[in-house]
């Protein structure tokens, strides 16, 4: 064994392989296009938060449901996260006992289900009711989607793979605001019933086309099926050549990965997050990425942005679906920039900068709301104040969403996966579903009475807010951005947890180190 080989050139090379000529790489390409069936789980988060923005605007929506006030869009909007909140405690057992793909296709029918009951629905009861289910059936998606981007992905794509699904938030967000904006002209219940009914596509392309999703290969060896592993391995990341040392390397990786996560299995728990520094800070560091995406004024316009619009003299539904479709159109595409970028950006330069963005603009925008709010002209409907003040908060609201978007909205999900070892993965991607639920459900409780009973004032609460976001970033979060794992272990846990990594990863094969050492892991033709 090559002992002098460092777990940084293992996976420097493993990250670049065929990085400059994928496009040119059918097996990568026709996975990738696979993998969109997983990417679109997020598109299905980001259209129900948008779709209940845009029916929160239509007359016949509010008619057909009693003209609901702030506390009932609270329990309107909330229970879809309380139905994820009651699903997390099985989706971690049920996608490592049955594996990923079942757990994204049953997923996907639970939500089909709750679509379908949400389109029907023809009382209070039943709409909170269809949207328990939709929620359930999401958690059991949402978790299944990201393990299936991050275990088949190759291995250069999967921090951008994973960037991309938080992006497509915004494609949903899209469809579900332009189909609001054009189907409020009906006139009648369709108006609302067709966008509920729209929410079930992601899970009818799921389910249509799930013979072409292919299990995880790491859940494939997992299971001592190492043979079906191999050959997925070989099919798409090395395009067919079984011959490829690529496809040696990963599988020793897995293999390993998988060892080392078994022998911790037996003596770690969710306590082990408090038994030393470093993974402390990893559980303070998730809880914090769990309730800053949620708690940084985002919801705001993500789910009451009907409510923003009113404040300020905007009260046509024409109108309202439209800035919604617009909102839509600008998050996606600076999203998607965002995340094509990740890689060159350093991640606390990105988290720093999308805090501190996100505080000036708030600031503006509370002192332009409390302007608009304070016009002597304001008529008591919220219309007639001045025009030029109600254009600066729209200005504000986009302003917002680009800062927020460049660090909070991209990288959520891959910075938690990248601070946590192989002994707390699972665990700790749990701990931060729990986090995200638990923010929205207090978000949609409080934000609109908030906006609605104190108007302006409430903003200041995240002015507040967001300063505090932005010490703790500073001092809690680390870099992790292009680092080895022996990097991040270092960063977290000391040089005496870096070093014993170091061992364990050298601990591999003599032929995957060797043929690491040797340059031999080569790109692979197309």
């Amino acid at each position: 064994m090559v002992s002098s080989q460092s777990p940084l050139a293992l996976d420097g090379q493993l990250a670049h392989a065929g990085w400059a000529s994928w496009l040119s790489n059918r097996g990568i390409l026709k996975l990738n296009a696979i993998l969109c069936l997983s990417l679109i789980s997020s598109y299905a988060t980001g259209y129900d938060g948008s779709m209940m923005n845009g029916l929160q605007s239509l007359d016949t929506w509010n008619a057909a449901f009693g003209f609901p006030d702030a506390d009932d869009l609270a329990i309107l909007n909330a229970i879809q996260n309380i139905g994820q909140l009651a699903a997390l405690p099985f989706c971690a057992m049920f996608c490592d006992k049955f594996g990923r793909r079942p757990a994204l296709v049953t997923g996907a029918a639970i939500m089909l289900l709750g679509a379908g009951l949400q389109g029907g629905a023809h009382s209070t009861g039943m709409f909170i009711g269809a949207r328990g289910v939709l929620g359930f059936g999401l958690a059991l998606n949402i978790t299944a989607a990201p393990l299936l981007l991050m275990e088949s992905a190759f291995p250069s794509q999967r921090a951008p793979m994973v960037s991309i699904y938080n992006t497509l938030w915004g494609l949903g967000a899209l469809s579900a605001a332009w189909i609001t904006y054009g189907t409020f002209r009906l006139g009648n219940d369709w108006a609302w019933r067709i966008p509920s009914i729209l929410q079930a596509l992601s899970s009818i392309l799921q389910m249509g086309l799930c013979w072409l999703i292919d299990e995880s290969p790491r859940w494939l060896i997992a299971q001592d099926r190492d043979a079906e592993a191999e050959a997925l391995l070989v099919k798409y990341h090395a395009n067919g050549d079984a011959s490829s040392p690529l496809v040696l390397v990963e599988m020793e990786e897995i293999r390993t990965a998988i060892r080392l996560e078994n022998e911790a299995a037996r003596s770690t728990s969710y306590l082990s997050f408090f038994q030393t520094v470093g993974n402390r800070r990893r559980f303070f560091i998730i809880l914090a990425v769990g309730f800053f995406s949620q708690w940084s004024g985002n919801g705001l316009i993500s789910y009451y942005l009907t409510l923003i619009l009113n404040s300020i003299g905007y009260r046509d539904q024409e109108t309202q679906t439209l800035i919604n479709a617009l909102l839509t159109v600008w998050g996606l595409f600076w999203g998607m920039v965002f995340s094509l970028v990740v890689n060159r950006i350093p991640r606390r330069t990105m988290f720093l900068g999308s805090t501190l963005g996100s505080l000036a603009t708030y600031i503006v925008w509370t002192a332009l709301e409390a302007t608009y709010e304070m016009s002597t002209d304001l008529n008591e409907d919220g219309t007639g104040g001045p025009s030029g003040v109600a254009k600066g908060v729209l200005a504000m609201i986009f302003l917002f969403n680009f800062f927020f978007t460049a660090g909070w909205g991209t990288l959520q999900v891959t910075y938690v996966v990248e601070i946590l070892p192989f002994n707390l993965r699972a665990r700790g991607l749990v701990l931060y579903n729990l986090f995200v639920a638990c923010a929205l459900i207090f978000n949609q409780y409080a934000n609109p009475i908030g906006v609605t009973n104190s108007g302006w004032k409430y903003y200041i609460t995240y002015d507040v807010w967001l300063a505090v976001e932005a010490v703790v970033v500073y001092f809690l979060f680390v870099e992790t951005g292009n680092l080895s794992l022996e990097e991040t272990a270092m960063a977290l846990d000391g040089k005496e947890a870096s070093d014993q990594l170091v061992g364990e990863v050298l601990a591999k094969t003599d032929k995957a180190a060797e043929v690491v050492q040797s340059g031999e892991v080569h790109e692979t033709k197309a």
